[in-house]
């Protein structure tokens, strides 16, 4: 290389599997499906064996857990944690009484967060290093964000959901969410971080879940800080990605290899050019009306490509809401939506695609992901609008 030659930029590494899932091999979407329901199958029986009152005052009481788990973060316990610790020294370093920490302790150690043995020797699991600071799969973000007071408000007040044109958020902070976080930019770079996390492992799903080999250019809508496309990139180093979100967002944004950011509103235009557009965790933000609108948006932008022509596609990735209720992460994210927004839930695979062919599309096959997750990939209809 010269000095006239211009700089080589790499191409970045793919994230690690263990450092996003904390596993070292993607389980089939099948066993995930089976796990999940054994899981609830336990649950169900342990609430069963405890009498009425019990079953109450634990109910009750479950909301410790997110509290506890904030004060540790807060305090950087899992970043102070890396080997056995003794309880004194770990209160000696934080300034506060080693009784009281006990007993945040004894709770975390029930949880898994953290074990601590007979000899108050405190010790990180499997699970701690996913609550470090810097720690590459990012899931203290969402630690950090649900601890939000405009989050615990919105909970708390989340009967004011119920009307039809409730809106619980709002209720208790006085805007909407998304204006309340453009409002807010710290808590809006929270929510963007918590995003994130989730973008990485989407990215990684949908890199091994979906065809790519004949794709170049990939927009994905509302698509955060782009840690979902440079994911996908890093696996498929033949794709350009392109990032639509609103302006706030795009102006922190870190430069990623080979993604575009552009400004603006889904609602409005999406950016032409691309074989493939994403609605990755959107569409569950919005009521069937604004899902539609969105959903059309994606399949005018599609149809104008004339990069793919009729092979371009749309592809949304949710929870997948299920007819008989299940306890597991589509439910809760469910309730959050209910808590979050005045429209917005999580949808069968039959009402997302429902919902697609309204906006003109129709559908290809869909397809359950190793988190749980539905990835639901449209092309254009035949009834689609010219």
């Amino acid at each position: 290389m010269t000095a006239l030659d211009p700089p080589q930029v790499r191409s970045p590494q793919p994230p690690r599997l263990q450092d996003v899932l904390g596993v070292t091999a993607l389980p089939p979407a099948g066993a995930t499906s089976v796990t999940n329901r054994l899981r609830a199958l336990l649950g169900r029986l342990r609430r069963a064996m405890a009498p009425p009152p019990a079953r109450i005052m634990e109910s009750v009481l479950a909301g410790l857990e997110p509290a506890v788990l904030a004060a540790l973060c807060r305090t950087d316990l899992p970043d102070r944690v890396t080997g056995p610790v003794p309880v004194a020294k770990l209160a000696a370093d934080l300034d506060v009484d080693p009784h009281r920490l006990t007993r945040l302790l004894r709770f975390a150690h029930t949880r898994g967060w953290l074990r601590l043995d007979r000899r108050d020797l405190v010790h990180p699991t499997r699970l701690t290093p996913f609550l470090r600071r810097e720690h590459p799969g990012g899931w203290r973000a969402w630690v950090e964000f649900a601890a939000g007071h405009d989050v615990g408000a919105s909970l708390a007040v989340l009967e004011r959901a119920l009307p039809p044109d409730g809106d619980a958020f709002e209720a208790a902070n006085d805007l909407p969410f998304f204006t309340f976080m453009a409002a807010h930019p710290e808590r809006h770079a929270s929510f963007d971080a918590a995003m994130a996390a989730g973008a990485r492992m989407h990215g990684l799903l949908l890199a091994r879940a979906i065809q790519w080999s004949t794709s170049r250019r990939v927009c994905d809508i509302g698509g955060g800080d782009g840690a979902l496309l440079s994911v996908l990139i890093a696996h498929h180093p033949h794709l350009h990605g392109v990032v639509l979100e609103l302006p706030e967002v795009v102006a922190r944004m870190p430069s990623r290899h080979q993604v575009t950011a552009q400004a603006g509103d889904a609602f409005q235009a999406l950016p032409t050019g691309c074989d493939t557009y994403l609605l990755v965790n959107v569409l569950h933000d919005w009521d069937d009306a604004a899902a539609t609108a969105l959903l059309s948006r994606a399949a005018e932008a599609a149809r104008s490509s004339e990069l793919a022509g009729p092979d371009a596609r749309v592809i949304v990735v949710d929870s997948e809401a299920r007819r008989r209720p299940t306890d597991d992460l589509a439910l809760l994210a469910d309730t959050l939506m209910l808590a979050l927004t005045p429209g917005g839930r999580e949808r069968t695979v039959a009402e997302v695609v429902a919902l697609g062919e309204a906006a003109g599309l129709a559908l290809e096959r869909h397809r359950r992901l190793a988190s749980g997750d539905v990835a639901i990939v449209f092309r254009r209809g035949r009834n689609a609008p010219e």
